[in-house]
């Protein structure tokens, strides 16, 4: 890798910027999210539970996490009816979804750019191979290629070093999140249903139909 970065010259430097702003990325999706799934199914079961033993008013989801806030959006709101509770929960929940993607495009462009910027090593190392393969009074020696075909084989190889694993924590984390973020839209709409097993926590209205 040392031999790579030497020889591979300033887009070999450019691919390091952008691997690094990709590790960055990964390392704080990997901490932020990785715990989420288990936290979000917690906080969903703990006030289910809370709401079907001892009604609404033992129902504290907190607001330390996007599933706390989403249950606790639908609570402040649950004398206005069902159909309100459910549409205040999900705008609640798409409010989160920024949160839990952020820095999936760091991920993609580093995957899709990084390989450019390797081709354009290639490209830049050929042409100094050939010119200087072409200067006159120059006799052409392997020696003499070696330099800038070092440079177009070693960017090429950096390029997708980087791009393969960027794309991969793409995918990964873009799928954890879409799991963490239908989680909460299942608690959004799962909510009202909840509700209506509790009076107290019904709207006038529901209350007097029942």
């Amino acid at each position: 890798m040392h031999i790579v970065i030497s020889n591979g010259g300033f887009t070999v430097v450019l691919i390091a910027a952008v691997s690094m702003a990709a590790l960055t990325v990964a390392i704080e999706r990997a901490w932020r999210l990785m715990p989420l799934a288990k936290r979000f199914d917690a906080r969903w079961a703990a006030t289910s539970d809370a709401i079907l033993r001892g009604g609404v008013a033992h129902a504290a989801p907190g607001k330390s996490d996007a599933m706390g806030r989403v249950l606790a959006a639908g609570l402040a709101v649950r004398q206005r009816g069902s159909e309100i509770v459910r549409i205040v929960a999900l705008d609640a929940a798409q409010r989160e979804v920024a949160g839990l993607e952020r820095g999936l495009g760091v991920l993609m462009v580093t995957a899709q750019v990084a390989p450019l910027l390797g081709l354009l090593g290639t490209v830049v190392g050929l042409i100094e191979a050939f010119q200087a393969a072409s200067a006159p009074g120059v006799s052409v020696t392997p020696g003499l290629l070696s330099g800038g075909l070092s440079k177009a084989l070693g960017t090429t190889v950096a390029g997708l070093w980087v791009a393969i694993p960027a794309y991969l924590a793409y995918g990964g984390f873009s799928g954890l999140a879409g799991r963490l973020i239908a989680q909460l839209e299942h608690a959004a709409t799962t909510l009202p249903t909840l509700l209506q097993t509790v009076p107290e926590a019904r709207a006038p209205a529901e209350r007097t139909a029942k």
